[in-house]
């Protein structure tokens, strides 16, 4: 590749090569990139040492500690290698080491950070335009609207006729980044029957990357600035804060704070629980991410989110609500939040259209008022679709023409534990049993809905050794499920050409070596070959 670009002309270029070499530094691999030959010369992060690793497989034959995976870079001058992600200390993994519930992969993950040191005339200015990926504030505006979150909320006229008053609800807007759709909330204005104005008065945006909430905090002022006239509309409060659901501490800096105040501005409220104060927990696809990591971070979030929600007055009215943009497969997500232990909430949920959109410019502050009557007619019919399924199929990838084209946006209002009197409302859940079924739910679904071993493969699976019998003469000898093939064979004809690259010959003996073992049977088990029944029993046993 270096030397196809030496031929475009490319010769002042900076490479970074990254991925799973399945080699280890002292190979021939490795060697062959580090070698000090032609225009670039590529270096690693970080110098191999003992106690380096990326990859720790523990089987019962043995451990297998070793640097597999890397970050080569060319570039002293300009690219620099400022920090590398730090590997995890002995005691942070679990007792079987890798794969585990804490570090999911049997590989861990090579993060570093580089920084390009040019002259200042040769630096590219910071883009500060908003990107919404997932989709825009329009597609999800009537799910979010004032009068839709604070329905089945019976409360009298705020004001008489001559003077009327505003309702201001509160909403968090979990994972951010770059999004305006806390900015579009905080312009929302509605009326109700009563006449009297319905608006978020304080919006939270929160993210884990700081720079992201430096640039909108940035572009809010410059929006602001902008702005000239509002007529007499007062706008509502908008912050960025920082917060990583890794951490306990980030979390009681972030929130706790407001829920303080909001328990001494409210005196009807005596709990020594702190959590309540939003009516609003907006999620864009954040759960997502999140479901991808360590369920410990998952429980967090899923706890945050249930105590920032308001706490219904009573029994006949609903509490904050929950909106979670998700790509996850429908029947995965309501089953995780349905049966979420200890939560209370009513669930709907409808699928629509993405529509990216990417903000370019930086425009003055305008009221976004919703017409009455108009909430729900006013959007494209094409937007609504019906359910749609996983592109996961039997084990099987198999996209429509809808994958990635479409959303799925769950409502989830909160509700009064009818186990408890109203006074003794609780915000909190139980971390551990959430964990637990975060865990339990996983598991159950991606067993049942991507079996490694279908009917189908196991159909082909059982072709493919009928003919391997035939081509070695085996099949007249012995009944044919019981002929054993060498294990060489047996992996050439078990694996797809893209299983093998995850798992390479080496590592299918180290755990066919364990299943040998958890069977525990006598000489007569053959455990330099397998038989097709042998073929399926492990494939199941070690998915």
């Amino acid at each position: 590749m270096a030397d196809q670009l030496k031929e475009l002309g490319w010769k002042e270029v900076n490479i970074l090569i990254l991925g799973d070499f399945n080699s280890e530094p002292v190979s021939e691999t490795v060697r062959s990139i580090l070698r000090e030959e032609g225009d670039w010369k590529f270096r690693p992060t970080a110098n191999d040492n003992d106690d380096s690793y990326t990859t720790w497989k523990t089987r019962k034959s043995g451990t297998n500690r070793r640097v597999i995976d890397y970050i080569f870079h060319t570039g002293e001058d300009e690219l620099q290698c400022k920090e590398v992600l730090s590997i995890p200390s002995d005691g942070e993994l679990e007792r079987t080491h890798l794969p585990g519930f804490r570090y999911p992969s049997d590989h861990l993950l090579v993060a570093a950070k580089f920084r390009f040191d040019l002259p200042d005339d040769q630096l590219p200015e910071p883009s500060s335009s908003p990107f919404e990926w997932l989709t825009n504030f329009q597609s999800l505006r009537h799910l979010v609207l004032p009068s839709y979150i604070i329905e089945g909320v019976s409360s009298p006229p705020l004001g008489s006729a001559s003077h009327k008053r505003s309702l201001k609800l509160n909403a968090l807007h979990v994972g951010c980044g770059t999004s305006t759709v806390g900015e579009s909330l905080l312009c929302l204005r509605e009326k109700d029957a009563h006449g009297n104005q319905l608006q978020y008065g304080h919006v939270v945006n929160v993210d884990i990357d700081k720079d992201a909430l430096d640039v909108m905090q940035h572009r809010w002022r410059q929006r602001e600035l902008r702005t000239q006239k509002l007529g007499d509309i007062t706008l509502g409060v908008i912050d960025w804060r920082y917060l990583d659901f890794k951490s306990e501490e980030s979390c009681r800096l972030a929130l706790d704070p407001l829920y303080h105040n909001f328990m001494q501005l409210s005196p009807c409220h005596s709990k020594k629980e702190l959590g309540g104060y939003f009516d609003l927990v907006l999620d864009k696809s954040t759960l997502d991410c999140l479901l991808c990591s360590e369920t410990d971070v998952v429980s967090v979030f899923l706890c945050e989110v249930y105590r920032a929600l308001r706490i219904p007055k009573c029994k006949h009215t609903s509490g904050g609500v929950y909106v979670l943009v998700t790509f996850h497969p429908l029947e995965f997500i309501q089953q995780l939040l349905s049966e979420l232990p200890g939560a209370h909430w009513d669930i709907e949920y409808e699928v629509i259209k993405r529509k990216a959109d990417i903000v370019n410019t930086i425009d003055a502050l305008e009221v976004d008022e919703v017409v009455p009557g108009k909430n729900h007619l006013e959007f494209d019919p094409e937007t609504y679709l019906p359910p749609v399924s996983s592109a996961w199929i039997s084990g099987s990838f198999c996209p429509d023409e809808h994958y990635r084209k479409t959303i799925t946006v769950f409502t989830c209002r909160r509700r009064i534990n009818p186990k408890k009197e109203e006074a003794k409302q609780t915000y909190t859940l139980d971390r551990q049993l959430v964990r637990e079924h975060i865990e339990a739910t996983c598991d159950k679904w991606y067993q049942t809905t991507s079996p490694m071993v279908t009917n189908e493969r196991e159909a082909i699976l059982r072709e493919d050794f009928e003919k391997a019998y035939l081509s070695q003469q085996q099949a007249d000898s012995k009944v044919r499920e019981e002929v054993a093939l060498d294990l060489k064979t047996c992996y050439e004809l078990m694996f797809t050409k893209e299983e093998k690259q995850v798992l390479p010959y080496d590592y299918f003996i180290e755990d066919w070596e364990a299943f040998c073992q958890n069977r525990r049977r006598g000489e007569d088990f053959p455990r330099d070959g397998m038989t097709i029944k042998t073929v399926i029993d492990f494939l199941k046993e070690m998915q």
